[in-house]
């Protein structure tokens, strides 16, 4: 979460497809040796280095692609590799599922036993580490490499593009000969290069553009509607397989209940205190519910992909809110358990959505120079939410679960009407 400050700033400075190439290789790497943790320390400490290194990656990647279209379709571009996010959750849910049902054991001494799960732990590095080897044969971003002077090497990328997009070996017909900064990339150019000093004192000055006026005012609000989008996709939806065991867990002969009234009925169970031993079996549902969520999220995805390209960005989020927000308050009315689980995934994955919009909106917003660094932060305050959400939500929904909700819904509609706030550009 913290690191993704400083991928930001590497990316700003270093280039975008280095640092992508590098944090995939990297995050593979401590992903695979997490399988090899002894103890809880090297556990913890190996995911933590795994989680560092993801960050990059998981920011840089809509600077760069972004970067790479035009204006104009730029947010359906980004729309469209979103579909590979739900592509993962479905990846992963299939692959835990299946290398999960196993309970064989491989043991190797007194300390050290292969279980299923350390496997897990390779199997989830292997796309990160295919990206990685395809990123050694992606070019750099040409709108960076004009950033820092590199005129001419864009200049060929760009040239390396039209041969594959036209499919031909020659260059004929493509009439750009030169290339030239756009007026606020070349400001931002001219006051970062009047900048000296130490790498602490390059990321403050990397940074201040990003908090002065009138970009500070877009960077707020870009905040908030990541904290929005974050607090409901990754906080909210961190509960949702174990709200959904509870509520089709009912009791059959009992009357269809509101969610609420069955998670507050059930916090009110006996707790035992007997001791008893780990279980390490994972329920299937758990899955299930995950690659609903998943198969839902491509599907919305690739739909909206196909519109975004005559509906504006701005539209598209405000409606992607409100949705949200709209489904997060029925839930407060409907009994049914089918119809609960529908409103739920349409609230998640309505909310999920925004993330990428965000980024949409950061990428267009922000100038060359300090982009990156833009989208690490405004992504680093959104984590920041979830974790916090993850965290404070399921102690709320036993607490006050109506008012929870409505607090989310509330949060998304906040997010509605900031986005009337953002610049058309």
């Amino acid at each position: 979460m913290c690191s993704s400050y400083f991928w930001g700033y590497l990316a700003d400075t270093r280039g975008r497809q280095l640092i992508l190439k590098y944090a995939l290789f990297a995050t593979s790497f401590f992903g695979a040796i997490s399988c090899l943790a002894t103890g809880f320390t090297s556990l913890l400490v190996l995911r933590f280095l795994t989680g560092v290194c993801v960050a990059a990656p998981a920011s840089t990647v809509y600077a760069y692609l972004g970067e790479f279209t035009t204006p104009s379709r730029r947010s359906q571009m980004l729309s469209f590799a979103s579909v590979w996010g739900g592509v993962g959750i479905v990846y992963v849910s299939l692959v835990g599922w299946w290398i999960l049902s196993y309970d064989w054991v491989l043991t190797f001494s007194d300390s050290f036993e292969f279980k299923p799960w350390r496997l897990l732990f390779i199997i989830n590095t292997m796309p990160g580490f295919l990206n990685g080897i395809a990123f050694c044969f992606c070019p750099e971003s040409p709108k960076f490499l004009v950033s820092q002077g590199r005129n001419e090497e864009a200049l060929e990328i760009l040239k390396k593009v039209y041969k594959l997009n036209k499919g031909t070996d020659s260059t004929d017909g493509y009439e750009v000969t030169s290339l030239r900064l756009d007026p606020e990339d070349a400001i931002a150019r001219e006051q970062s290069e009047n900048g000296s000093g130490g790498l602490l004192k390059s990321m403050v000055q990397q940074t201040l553009p990003i908090v002065k006026l009138p970009y500070l005012v877009y960077f707020i609000i870009c905040c908030v509607h990541n904290i929005g989008a974050f607090a409901i996709y990754g906080g909210l939806g961190l509960w949702f397989p174990e709200i959904m065991n509870q509520v089709f867990s009912q009791d059959a002969t009992q009357i269809e209940r509101k969610v609420c009234a069955i998670l507050q009925r059930n916090e009110t169970l006996p707790v035992t205190s007997d001791v008893v031993l780990c279980d390490d079996e994972v329920k299937i549902e758990t899955f299930l519910y995950t690659l609903l969520l998943g198969i839902i999220g491509c599907i919305y995805a690739l739909i909206t992909s196909a519109v975004l390209g005559r509906i504006d960005q701005k539209v598209m989020m405000v409606f992607n809110c409100i949705v949200a927000g709209v489904s997060g308050i029925a839930l407060q009315f409907i009994t049914n358990a089918y119809a609960v689980a529908i409103l739920f995934c349409l609230e998640i994955v309505f909310a999920g959505y925004c993330v990428l919009l965000v980024n949409a909106n950061v990428v267009a917003i922000f100038p060359t120079n300090v982009r990156a660094m833009a989208v690490a932060l405004t992504n680093m305050i959104g984590r920041l939410s979830c974790f916090v959400a993850s965290a404070v939500i399921g102690l709320l929904i036993l607490q006050n679960c109506p008012v929870t909700f409505y607090m989310l819904s509330g949060l998304l509609f906040l997010c509605a009407g900031l986005t009337f706030l953002l610049p058309k550009k």
